[in-house]
């Protein structure tokens, strides 16, 4: 059987004095240690990494100064997000607009997804771009070389609305505001809903906004 270790008053207070050395040592490493973030089943990383990653764009894009303008047709990514409420996506779409048809007037903006009249408004004085012809109900005139679409005076007449479920693409390019890219798929449109029942249709076709349709509108119908 061991005999008892029997220690002095003196050893006893130096083992007692390491052993607490010990102890503190311990303790300071593990609160040294960092702490582990916990990722559960419900939180989305890669949408919190793309909303941060947003703000610090948004961030370090600064505004337009006093004056200053952009040109849609040739701005570049970054330059368009400094437009006020314009983000990279938003700048992104713009882009891809004057891509498939070029900006002519400030109503061709309206075409932008995500861009209504509030913003439109908003970014009227700093762009470059002519203002929209305002909407009125004139006529579209023929210019027909023979006497065919002109009255007795020789003055060319009004000619008839476009019938939109019967027009075909190029009927639909010679509406103001309507390119190759628009009128293709106005046209798409009309033949995966199999007709249009009312011009105020138009407005589901991406690209064609309230400004557009206030312009096209008196020149356009459906059916008799």
């Amino acid at each position: 059987m061991p005999v008892p270790l029997k220690l002095s008053r003196d050893e006893s207070r130096a083992a007692a004095f390491i052993g607490l050395l010990l102890a503190l040592s311990i303790a300071a490493r593990v609160l040294d240690r960092p702490a582990r973030v916990s990722v559960g089943p419900g939180l989305d990383l890669s949408t919190l990494e793309a909303e941060s990653r947003r703000r610090l764009e948004a961030a370090r894009q600064p505004g337009l100064g006093p004056g200053e303008r952009l040109d849609p047709n040739t701005a570049t990514l970054e330059q368009l997000m400094r437009l006020p409420g314009a983000g990279r996506s938003m700048a992104q779409r713009i882009v891809d607009g004057r891509q498939a048809q070029p900006y002519r007037t400030l109503a061709d903006i309206d075409r932008v997804p995500g861009v209504g009249p509030v913003t439109l408004e908003r970014w009227t004085p700093l762009l470059t771009l002519p203002p929209a012809p305002a909407a009125g109900p004139a006529p579209v005139r023929t210019s027909t070389a023979g006497t065919a679409g002109r009255s007795g005076s020789g003055e060319p007449v009004d000619r008839a609305p476009l019938d939109l479920n019967t027009a075909s693409a190029a009927e639909l390019e010679r509406l103001p505001g309507i390119g190759p890219a628009l009128a293709a798929r106005i046209v798409a449109y009309r033949d995966s809903a199999g007709s249009l029942s009312r011009v105020e249709e138009l407005e589901r076709v991406r690209g064609i906004g309230p400004v557009l349709l206030g312009r096209i509108a008196p020149l356009v119908r459906v059916g008799n």
